[in-house]
């Protein structure tokens, strides 16, 4: 009897969980960095606050990469910098059109995301808000080049609360999946599209799996496909490039 029990449990609790299509797929799998040290110097000369986090043995040598997030307190919303360094030498600087606030900041993952043999990085940074527009992030992806710099892309999309990439065609580039929140009809609906980062670039690749797909946004947890708007109809809906695509 007891044993019965806990099989209509776990059978139960496997019903109750609830999944998006694309997460029948393979994720990836990270290194996550979470150590963030903060200074904040906003009431200081130099009125900023910096964030940094340090990932020993990340290159191919051992060398350790230390990424480092800079806001401003006199224009805290909008351009802040983006600074890595290989050891000590800081080999990259990129300027980010959002504040980095150390209160949300999420972990740095790493891994190789569009399989050819160097590390990436990937970050996540919320805006913060109220009702949906807490979920609104940042995603910043540092591809790394065979020469160790970084093609850095960035785009607005929403959290859920990690979105991990998904191998669909096993080909070991795996599909980015971007969020957004769209109305259609007095409707509003969660649209998900694909995108590979090929060729220095992201590219829409939906044809892979008959994307984008639209789930009725319900206040309860839903997961499936919406039945209120055809496949066919969903392509009006895709993107070409991510919300605030920006390639530097």
């Amino acid at each position: 009897m007891r044993t019965s029990l806990l099989l209509i449990l776990v059978v139960w609790t496997g019903i109750l969980k609830g999944q998006y299509p694309f997460e029948k797929y393979p994720a990836i799998k990270y290194k996550a960095y979470i150590d963030w040290k903060t200074i904040d110097r906003s009431q200081e000369k130099e009125k900023d606050v910096q964030n940094t986090l340090i990932i020993p043995n990340f290159y191919d040598n051992s060398d350790t990469l230390t990424i480092q997030l800079t806001s401003f307190a006199d224009h805290y919303w909008d351009n802040s910098v983006v600074r890595v360094f290989r050891n000590k030498t800081e080999n990259q600087r990129i300027i980010e059109n959002m504040a980095f606030n150390p209160i949300g900041l999420d972990s740095v993952r790493v891994a190789d995301i569009n399989g050819d043999g160097f590390m990436d990085i990937k970050v996540v940074s919320p805006y913060m808000g109220n009702g949906t527009a807490s979920l609104n992030v940042k995603v910043i992806y540092l591809f790394q080049r065979p020469d160790h710099s970084f093609d850095v892309i960035s785009f607005d999309d929403k959290s859920y609360p990690n979105r991990p990439e998904r191998d669909f065609d096993n080909d070991g580039n795996y599909e980015i999946i971007t969020m957004n929140l769209v109305g259609h009809e007095n409707h509003s609906y969660w649209l998900f599209n694909l995108f590979n980062y090929k060729n220095d670039e992201l590219i829409n690749v939906n044809s892979k799996a008959n994307y984008p797909i639209m789930i009725q946004f319900l206040f309860r947890e839903n997961f499936e496909i919406t039945n209120k708007i055809s496949r066919a109809k969903m392509k009006d809906f895709e993107l070409k490039l991510p919300d605030c695509y920006e390639r530097k």
